[in-house]
């Protein structure tokens, strides 16, 4: 259940490490307060002998391995269970029930509030990194046009800069500038499976974030992405940004989605 399994940057590995760390860390923190609980109300403490300290040691332990990808929670159970059998020396009953509720506890609160933490800042660690990398193809991109543009007529290049500059600082101009035709059925169907979750506005580095059944994807201003839905993988081009709307192409078909 480690945080980032692809390679990346520098700055994501180290924002990853931090992560972990601080995960592992509230684990820790939390199992080991969880199992004091329990053995304070079952009375371990009047009737066995048991150090704090080795409590704590069994608690990070179970912890480091909860967090090992797909077999931790398989693995910390049982070493957790004979770990506090061996602490308190209680019978493996009563071990057992120690442990039992501190468990549920935290694999709720890790489904429901710690992986969708992790998922949205795995979300933002590769929008960044694959923000970079626009950025970079696309400098290479206009250095490029440049290079091939500068033969063009002054008159000639006045005019396509004031065109390029009215589309992108008025959005209502781009707006009516898009006619959208009517969709067909299948297409209309594949809108409603769509939601735009977020926009962020950064001129030719705008981005827009959509839900896709249970996924979600990022896509950049003339980037497309395949996205999977309940009828079938869908091609998804993110065409035009506008003041209150985006516009995006689905299987070649344009569609324009409202967001606040």
């Amino acid at each position: 259940m480690l945080f980032f399994a692809a390679p990346r940057n520098n700055r994501s590995m180290l924002a990853g490490l931090l992560f972990e760390l601080f995960e592992f860390a509230v684990l820790t923190a939390v199992l080991l307060g969880l199992l004091w609980v329990m053995i304070k109300l079952q009375r371990f403490n009047r009737k066995y002998e048991y150090r704090f300290s080795r409590l704590t040691l069994m608690a990070g332990l179970a912890s480091a391995l909860y967090l090992v990808p797909y077999a931790g929670p398989f693995l910390a159970f049982p070493i957790l269970w004979i770990g506090v059998k061996k602490v308190t020396h209680a019978d493996y009953v009563e071990a057992l029930l120690t442990i039992a509720v501190p468990c549920a506890l935290i694999f709720g609160g890790n489904h429901y509030l710690v992986q969708p933490i992790r998922d949205d800042l795995r979300a933002r660690f590769q929008k960044v990194d694959i923000l970079e990398a626009i950025k970079r193809q696309r400098l290479r991109r206009a250095n490029a046009a440049g290079a091939g543009a500068t033969n063009m007529p002054a008159g000639q290049t006045n005019l396509s800069a004031l065109q390029t500059n009215l589309l992108e600082t008025n959005p209502a101009v781009r707006g009516a500038t898009a006619s959208l035709a009517p969709l067909s059925p299948a297409t209309a169907k594949i809108v409603k499976l769509l939601s735009i979750k977020g926009v962020t506005r950064n001129a030719a580095n705008s981005a827009v974030t959509i839900q896709a059944g249970a996924k979600v994807y990022t896509v950049f201003l003339d980037e497309a992405a395949l996205m999977q839905t309940s009828e079938g993988p869908v091609s998804v081009r993110f065409a035009e940004l506008e003041t209150n709307s985006v516009i995006l192409e689905i299987n070649g078909e344009s569609a324009r989605f409202m967001v606040h």
